[in-house]
């Protein structure tokens, strides 16, 4: 007997919660824009604009060609763990044995086994504003909740404990802590962390620090990392990747270093989801890390340069206001005073207008502050050359004027 289908079984409960990622689809339009034949000035993505360094791509094709094609310890070759584990000690002082490191297929991933080990229902997240565009989705996925700490330009975008503590309440389990920061560029001092590091031993909290961009400071005291702090190693996850020091974003090589206990929880789940990452890739990430790090040190002196020219000329355009970022590669731009004006015959109601406008109307694309968290702004990297940053920031003058 053949039982008609009526209607459609439901999804899953979280398919209704978790917001799509506004990074992948301006990605995705900017692709079809270009493969159109549409010179786009893509301010919006943060791509690296440098090849990956030659040594990891031939480790990657020797490792071809020896066969290196199967599956690999769960949590990474170990001497990858190892060159880690070195790296992570000459550049945050902090010392992590080579079971306390878990690779991932890229960031995200390692972001994802740490909110899912260490975050219960009900649990409260303490999550600076603006955030990266995932953290709030996966937190939301691991069952837990964010509670949102509003940052602005007087901060430098930045929070304090005395902040932290008119959010904090009993469910309180952890904070997100983003630096340098995307979409921000904010970069915490060594005394401003240790006054977050008192307040989480204070309260008990565990701590992500997500430390991606830490090879892209520009100010003069450099990075610190939070898991290098007295009582912090114990109780943070730290989050890297190869993706943008080394820029290999399409290699898919994150890690995640945390205490032996977490390390083999998030092991766990990996070990049942996806796996090892892929073996060729990790073997490109070896030679990235343990090999030469001029090119690293090429591309920070890059973005430094670039950064100026950015917020130099965006402080120049009509309703345009940003500081210059201490790190990463994006300027953050204040772009309220458009807000409920008309530009091009359309009403200015969000960021999503207005970034719509301005690829619509100049080809250039901008990412809306809306999926970090803020109505008010609008994140443009400088992860492209610095002719494509003139000429994009030309073609927004064009639109929106400049300042008297």
């Amino acid at each position: 007997m053949i039982i008609e289908q009526t209607e459609q079984r439901e999804l899953a409960p979280w398919t209704e919660k978790l917001l799509p990622s506004p990074t992948a689809e301006l990605e995705a339009r900017v692709a079809r824009l270009q493969q159109g034949g549409v010179k786009v000035y893509r301010f919006g993505l943060g791509q690296p604009d440098f090849p990956t360094p030659e040594h990891a791509k031939e480790a990657a094709v020797e490792a071809i060609r020896n066969n290196f094609t199967g599956y690999t310890d769960t949590a990474g070759i170990a001497p990858l763990r190892e060159a880690i584990a070195d790296a992570l000690q000459q550049q945050c002082g902090v010392l992590y044995a080579p079971d306390e490191i878990v690779v991932s297929s890229g960031g995200k991933h390692s972001l994802f086994n740490a909110f899912n080990t260490l975050l219960r229902s009900g649990d409260e997240v303490l999550l600076p504003i603006p955030y990266w565009v995932s953290f709030p989705e996966q937190i939301k996925f691991a069952g837990a909740k964010p509670v949102f700490i509003q940052t602005d330009a007087r901060t430098g975008y930045k929070v304090t404990p005395a902040m932290l503590e008119k959010q904090l309440t009993p469910s309180t389990r952890m904070l997100v802590l983003n630096q340098p920061g995307n979409p921000s560029g904010a970069v915490y001092s060594r005394a401003e962390l240790e006054d977050i590091a008192r307040f989480c031993i204070k309260h008990n909290l565990w701590a992500i620090s997500d430390e991606v961009y830490s090879c892209f400071v520009f100010n003069e005291e450099g990075f610190t990392s939070l898991a290098g702090l007295p009582g912090m190693k114990e109780r943070t996850v730290l989050i890297n990747a190869v993706s943008k020091t080394y820029s290999m974003t399409g290699w898919r090589i994150g890690y995640a270093a945390a205490p032996a206990p977490v390390a083999a929880a998030m092991l766990k789940l990996q070990s049942h989801t996806t796996s090892n990452p892929s073996s060729i890739a990790q073997m490109a990430a070896l030679a990235a890390i343990s090999g030469p790090q001029d090119q690293v040190e090429q591309m920070r002196c890059v973005y430094r340069d670039r950064r100026e020219i950015l917020a130099t000329g965006v402080n120049r355009i009509r309703g345009l206001y940003c500081l210059v970022p201490e790190g990463a590669f994006y300027v953050w731009v204040d772009a309220s005073e458009w807000l409920g004006k008309t530009l091009c015959g359309t009403v200015v109601d969000s960021m999503d207008t207005l970034a719509e406008i301005l690829l619509s109307r100049s080809n250039v694309a901008v990412m809306p502050g809306t999926g970090f968290g803020s109505p008010a702004h609008l994140r443009l990297s400088y992860a492209i050359s610095m002719e494509e940053i003139q000429d994009g920031l030309n073609e927004i003058g064009k639109l929106l004027g400049y300042k008297e």
